[in-house]
């Protein structure tokens, strides 16, 4: 899925607002993708700090399938589907998850959900005007060939009728 720039954008603005958090070593939106024929997997699509390598899927990663006190999974869901996570991971401390840290990676988490709804909305509808404008680009191009053999025989009709008639 093709995800627009200005999504990305508002992912990367999200993620930046939390950099004032102490605790936080890293924070990455997963989106889930799927390939044809293929299970879903959770494609990294934006990342805080930036700057770092490209990350492999969830799935390639398997460092990420191991619990870890120091690591958080929010789910970004609409209902009971799941669109991606945002990923959270702490420096290593021995106390736990402030609650304040913990509900607004929540928040953030929630927001980003609705604005990918949003976003698959805008590609289901975009996609949906592109099916529209062939089908009309179709009919036109369907109407215009016995439109123009009607013409044609018009014009022969005329000539061959001559001024008088």
């Amino acid at each position: 899925m093709q995800l627009s720039e200005r999504f990305l954008t508002l992912v990367q603005q999200q993620l930046t607002t939390l950099q004032s958090e102490a605790d936080l070593q890293q924070v990455v939106v997963y989106v889930a993708q799927s390939k044809d024929g293929q299970s879903p997997s959770l494609e990294a699509v934006g990342q805080w700090p930036t700057g770092g390598k490209p990350l492999p899927p969830v799935e390639a990663d398997d460092g990420l399938r191991a619990p870890s006190p120091d690591r958080r999974w929010y789910p970004l869901q609409e209902g009971s589907i799941l669109l991606g996570v945002l990923r959270a991971e702490r420096f290593a401390v021995d106390q736990d998850w402030s609650e304040t840290l913990d509900l607004r990676l929540q928040a953030t988490a929630a927001a980003l959900a609705q604005c990918l709804g949003l976003e698959l909305d805008r590609r289901r509808l975009l996609d949906q005007l592109s099916q529209q404008r062939e089908q009309i680009g179709l009919m036109v191009h369907q109407l215009r060939n016995p439109l123009a053999a009607l013409r044609t025989y018009a014009q022969l009709l005329i000539r061959r009728l001559g001024p008088e008639s």
